[in-house]
């Protein structure tokens, strides 16, 4: 089970995809996460990637954001983030596209100020995407990459003006943050 932490759907519960490969942001490190983030999620245009159950951008939304696009090939998951969006009052501040990570970042004309990147743990191959989200991303954008050890995060950004900023680790898994 997840929740909404904090904001306007503070303590609502978010469906989640009946899947074995699935595994939600827990809340000590979303908390974690968007203690860091502070106030740049208040008006920002977000973008949550490899959405599952849309749990990074509703957490967005309900802080602050003024929009967020949820990108989910699977179209169980994108049924299930278009419930949790309506069920936390979303629907005017929100937009699904049913396309891999890949090939939406590779086509969109939009930019973003926070880029959140959660795909399956054994999906290392990323490079390509990472190129695409450095154009997406504003200037003064955040890109957070939730990832486990195995994700060499220096080695799929090399050929970027991504840095990394800042990383935290929670169990086996990671969140990495790059800026330009």
């Amino acid at each position: 089970m997840i929740r909404i932490i904090t904001g306007s759907a503070k303590n609502l519960k978010l469906k989640t995809p009946n899947n074995p490969e699935f595994r939600a942001v827990q809340d000590v490190a979303k908390g974690s996460l968007f203690s860091i983030i502070g106030d740049k999620i208040n008006g920002a245009e977000c973008l949550d990637l490899f959405a599952g159950s849309g749990n990074l951008g509703i957490e967005s939304l309900s802080r602050g954001a003024s929009h967020c696009d949820f990108v989910e090939i699977d179209k169980t998951s994108t049924k299930i983030i278009q419930d949790n969006i309506t069920k936390c009052g979303f629907d005017q501040k929100a937009e699904i596209f049913p396309k891999s990570a890949v090939k939406y970042a590779g086509n969109t004309e939009k930019t973003y100020d926070i880029i959140f990147v959660d795909p399956f743990y054994h999906d290392v191959s990323h490079i390509f995407l990472t190129k695409n989200l450095e154009e997406i991303l504003n200037p003064k954008g955040l890109i957070i990459f939730f990832h486990a050890e195995n994700l060499d995060i220096k080695k799929i950004s090399k050929d970027t003006n991504l840095k990394i900023i800042d990383e935290r680790k929670f169990g086996k898994s990671i969140f990495t943050i790059l800026s330009h």
